[in-house]
Parts: C-alpha cells; structure tokens; sequence
C-alpha cells in the first residue's frame, strides 16, 4: 500500500478544511489499495480513507451536464429543499442537466439564480444500464465476493449544483460506505460513530447539530465532538466506517455515486440496532444483507428482498 508521504502530506493538509469546532485525527490518504490492504488497515480499524487512482481509465470522468443534456428522457426524483425533508419533484434526467447549466452559468456571471434541487440517491445503473461501461475497470475487489457480481444494483446516484447540502447523518442500515467522486468537488466533514450521541439526533439517522455553523450554546455536548474534513476531488474514492456520521458539501457542480454494503460482522451489529431505535424495516434489510455475506446465499434470490431498501433510501 501506498501512503501519502513527503509531498503526499502537504497536499493532503491542503484538502483538509479548518472547522470551528474541534479537530480530530486527519483522513489517511492513499494511492491505489489492494484488498488486504484495505480490509487490514481501515475496514477491520474502522478507520475512513481517500483513495486516489483508481478511477483514472473512467469514461465517466467526462460526465458533465451537457453528457446527460441529449437523450436521457429517463425521469428521476429530485430532492427539493433540505434534503432530509425528502420532498420530490420527478424530471427527465435531460432536462434537470439543462437546468444545472444554466443555474451555473448564471452563479459564474455573478447572479444569484434559485438553486436547482438535487439529484440524491437515485438508482442510475438500474434505471440507465447503459452508463454501466463508463465505470470500467470497477474495483470490485474492494467489495465482498457476494456483491460483485451484480454490483450495479446497489448504486445510489448523485447530480447536483454548486451549495447543494447533505446535513448530517449517518447510513441508516450501519453500512460501510465507498463513495466515488466523478466530477466536481465535495467537501465531508465526518464524525465517528462513537460520538453520534453527541450530535442531537432524530428519526435515528440524522443530525440537529451542524459541524459547519455549530451552536455550542443550543447543543453543548457537541463541544466535545471530534470531525474531520476532506474535499474529494474528481477520481477519488472514499471510505467511510458504519455508522460514521457525514455532512457533505458540493464545492461545485458535482457527479457522484456510493454504494452501501455490509461484512457479515456489520450486517450482524446492524441487525441489533433495532433495540437501539433503528426503523423496524433496518433489521429486515439487514437480515437479507446477513443471508447474502453472511450464508453465501445468491444475489438473484435476495435482491428482490432488498430493492425496496434502495428506493426507501431515496
């Protein structure tokens, strides 16, 4: 494994924003990362990380709004407001990307237009398979054997304009999380999830307390939090541990994906968060996620007992 050393480590301070609250331990970057690597140094540590170079071969690093602006008639959902509200507007893939354009075209001529909504864990690859080439060579051996495949499926999409804000939260089912930054950039700042009691949480995943405006004197035992921000940059992936709470910033128009997927150890600790005030549906989706990683039992049996979580996400 290759670690940022030298110069390596003054680029990685330079993408490390400062926070007003308190700073916790930095991201670990690394170029490229083989699988023993990976599941050793940060799945088994619970520990997130930048990967770099390994989406340098994508076609999808052209993706942009005008890729998307002809012949993808396909409507999706998009997300209008705070997102953890969930309010949808559906459009045509073609005309939201038309939309981004011009919305950003007239923020770089100094206007302030009203921002478009977001485009935010759409399940593209079912919806378009087509897209699937464009993100080949995938690095499938970061994922266990049961997911690859078919992992398409568990592709959670998103398109969005400059400002848009994912508050923070964290994945409901205890996910581990790789998240692959196509175009644009997106500022994380992350939590650990031993500190979620610290961040006023409802509705079991999300967060009152805001890690980039925080209010100390509304949410005091937020003092004692210890987040770390990353800005991902075109051709970087990264990981997140389960549970890790996340608020996500685009810097810019940005394109992006995530999958969602479980060990069977992470399947199994998500199955109990039900006792701990996860929707009853969590253990239902982690029971199939624990039959799949955990039994070995094919995809083409339990994915049909799984779809609907996709679409409950969005």
């Amino acid at each position: 494994m290759t670690r940022d050393l030298g110069q390596g480590q003054d680029d990685r301070q330079a993408r490390k924003e400062e926070l007003p609250t308190a700073s916790g331990d930095t991201v670990a970057h690394v170029d490229n990362l083989n699988r023993d690597d990976f599941y050793r140094e940060f799945v088994a540590k619970r520990k997130p990380v930048v990967i770099h170079n390994m989406m340098s071969e994508w076609r999808a690093r052209s993706w942009s709004p005008e890729y998307f602006k002809h012949g993808y008639s396909t409507r999706l959902p998009v997300k209008q407001g705070n997102v953890a509200d969930g309010q949808l507007e559906t459009v045509s893939l073609s005309s939201y990307a038309e939309l981004l354009e011009r919305y950003e075209a007239q923020l770089q001529a100094g206007s302030a237009p009203e921002r478009p909504g977001y485009l935010h864990d759409v399940p593209l690859f079912r919806v378009i398979p087509a897209l699937r080439s464009d993100v080949e060579p995938f690095p499938l051996h970061l994922f266990p054997r049961w997911y690859r495949q078919n992992w398409p499926n568990y592709v959670q999409f998103f398109m969005g304009p400059t400002g848009s804000v994912t508050p923070l939260h964290f994945d409901t089912l205890l996910t581990n999380n790789l998240f692959f930054q196509v175009a644009g950039r997106k500022r994380f700042v992350l939590i650990p999830d031993d500190q979620r009691g610290l961040c006023y949480t409802y509705n079991w995943r999300w967060a009152q307390f805001d890690p980039t405006a925080p209010d100390f004197a509304k949410f005091p035992l937020a003092e004692r939090v210890t987040p770390a921000a990353v800005v991902l940059e075109p051709g970087d992936i990264l990981y997140m541990p389960p549970g890790t709470l996340h608020h996500v910033t685009s810097l810019s128009l940005t394109i992006s994906f995530n999958i969602d997927w479980h060990t069977a150890a992470s399947a199994a600790r998500g199955m109990t968060s039900v006792a701990r005030g996860a929707p009853r549906k969590n253990g239902y989706y982690n029971l199939v996620s624990l039959l799949g990683v955990g039994l070995g039992i094919p995809d083409r049996y339990l994915y049909p007992l799984y779809k609907s979580y996709l679409t409950y996400v969005s």
